[in-house]
């Protein structure tokens, strides 16, 4: 066994004199951060902040006060809070002296007095533009009531028919209708465990029969389902419960007996919850209309006719509206539409129409219409390659060959059966 030697006086004197002149060098993180310390917080707010407040010139300089201290709150690092610091004293002093008499930093503060306050109103009024521009907007998309409503459901009782529909009416009924089904799912899962725990009991149960040497018929228990199932698992049980207490025996089951009623408590719990859920559904869909909201939608449907009544009243004194507009661009005019056949009726048609491909885009390439994508009509047909289109036409031809052959045929072999 080795033996550790001793240091001697001097080594220990030493090592001694190089910790006392190390020691205070060393850097010490102090377990609460700065900003919570008192040390920092009182000079800051009481002597720093109030000063600011209590020497500023103006109304404008005090909202810069405020905002900047408002603003590097949360600084937690403690060289940016120095540098934030080292410039408020600055401007602490500024005002005491303007507040002495000093022209040249009254001027100074005079100007940015000023200043601030040409920005406060150009933000203002940049907030106030803003909020008129976010009005109309919100005008321009706001929900409208003509009258019809949303029928009752599961989902959702009577509702207006709203257009555009708010989201969080859509959102509301689809939630709804996901939430139902997942109970549904969750109703089927339970009912399936719950069956599992009936075989499980009348396993445990044709066990102890067959351990007295009883006859047990197990083979009817699996073509039963549902309450016939249940009412077979509870009868067993009890016979399990007497069992057990009339012979005394040691045997504990784990499934039947007592526990049965363990196991069922959460299953039926839930389903309870489950059924409570769709009774709730039930009545959201037997809901009474409420009067209220049926006499709104009658007035909504007179003030439609009210409104669409003025509205023709105003074309016809030559206003033009975006209904009028909307009809123009629908058709040709009356006294051009009388003088126009069935086919040119049906190619104006398809030159309105926005699609640019299928029959609508041949019809816009023969008419030299400009199309955004005058090829797609032509990759829709199968038309972009002449081979493979005088290939389709070949075997078209073919076709229509075969079949008028065999159309010939039956024709010839029906004749003798039909005379």
């Amino acid at each position: 066994m080795s033996v550790i030697p001793i240091p001697l006086p001097c080594s220990a004197a030493h090592r001694v004199r190089i910790a006392s002149v190390i020691s205070p060098l060393k850097r010490v993180r102090p377990r609460v951060p700065f900003y919570e310390l008192s040390a920092h917080r009182v000079p800051t707010l009481w002597s720093l902040y109030r000063g600011l407040l209590r020497h500023a010139p103006g109304e404008n300089i005090r909202f810069r006060v405020r905002m900047m201290f408002r603003k590097n709150q949360h600084v937690v690092k403690a060289h940016s809070a120095k540098e934030q610091l080292l410039m408020g004293y600055k401007w602490l002093e500024s005002f005491k002296r303007a507040k002495q008499g000093d022209i040249r930093f009254q001027n100074v503060l005079s100007r940015y007095e000023r200043m601030i306050a040409s920005k406060r109103e150009k933000t203002a009024w940049k907030m106030r533009i803003l909020e008129a521009f976010n009005w109309e907007a919100k005008l321009r998309s706001r929900p409208i009531f003509k009258g019809s409503f949303i029928r009752p459901s599961l989902d959702n009782k009577l509702l207006p028919r709203l257009i555009p529909q708010p989201a969080h009416i859509s959102g509301m009924i689809v939630r709804r209708r996901r939430a139902r089904e997942r109970r549904w799912e969750q109703r089927e899962t339970l009912k399936s465990w719950a069956h599992d725990l009936r075989y499980e009991s009348l396993f445990e149960y044709a066990l102890l029969k067959s351990a007295r040497g009883q006859a047990v018929t197990v083979g009817a228990a699996r073509h039963m389902k549902g309450k016939m199932l249940g009412d077979h698992a509870n009868r067993s049980a009890g016979e399990v419960v007497q069992l057990l207490r009339e012979e005394r025996l040691s045997w504990t089951p784990v499934y039947t007996g007592e526990a049965k009623s363990q196991w069922d408590e959460p299953l039926l719990k839930r389903q309870a919850e489950l059924k409570e859920c769709m009774m709730r559904d039930i009545s959201r869909y037997r809901a009474t209309p409420p009067a209220g909201l049926v006499l709104q939608g009658k007035q909504a449907r007179r003030d439609r006719v009210t409104n669409k009544t003025s509205q023709r009243q105003r074309e016809r004194s030559g206003e033009v509206t975006a209904t009028t507009l909307k009809r123009r661009r629908s058709a040709p005019p009356a006294h051009i539409r009388e003088l126009m056949t069935p086919r040119q009726l049906l190619v104006d048609r398809a030159i309105r129409e926005p699609s640019e491909g299928g029959w609508s885009g041949a019809v816009k390439a023969h008419m030299g219409v400009h199309m955004h994508m005058p090829q797609k009509w032509k990759a829709e047909g199968g038309w972009e390659d002449e081979e493979k289109k005088k290939l389709l036409d070949d075997m078209e031809r073919e076709i229509r060959a075969e079949n008028e052959r065999r159309r010939k045929h039956s024709k010839l072999e029906a004749a003798p059966f039909s005379e």
